[in-house]
């Protein structure tokens, strides 16, 4: 995960959180952080779709646009129930988030993060070797 409970109570308030988490308890006082956890987990996932194809996932040390891009996720995600909705203003942060993880998966956009590439994990192309090939027409001959 690229954030924590206390970022999202920090964004959005404590108030708004145990709402969010705890939809059917009008008298709840305290968030359910389990829950909160699997919105931002599901968040940093898609985050990392995104990010995959150029940079090493998980970033190790997200910058703080990661940070708020899972907190906006997490957000809408928790609102999502079937007694809760997402509001205009949420779907149109979310909206905004897809649009600059799309932007960062093409390249218009970059982030201060290792790059994928055939060391780290990521797709790379042909490989080549120096050495001599242990099977030729010289060394096979007689077979």
């Amino acid at each position: 995960m690229y954030a924590s409970v206390a970022n999202m109570i920090e964004r959005f308030g404590e108030l708004e959180m145990i709402r969010l988490s705890k939809p059917d308890d009008r008298t709840a006082e305290t968030v359910d952080e389990a829950k909160i956890g699997v919105a931002l987990a599901d968040g940093a996932a898609l985050i990392d779709d995104y990010l995959r194809k150029r940079y090493v996932v998980p970033v190790a040390q997200p910058p703080e646009s990661v940070v708020r891009a899972n907190c906006v996720l997490a957000r809408y995600d928790l609102a999502q129930g079937e007694r809760t909705e997402p509001t205009e203003q949420m779907r149109l942060a979310r909206k905004e988030v897809i649009e600059w993880l799309q932007a960062l998966a093409g390249g218009a956009v970059t982030i201060d993060a290792p790059a994928a590439g055939v060391g780290s994990g990521g797709a790379g192309g042909a490989r080549t070797s120096d050495r001599g090939r242990p099977f030729s027409d010289d060394n096979l001959r007689g077979w």
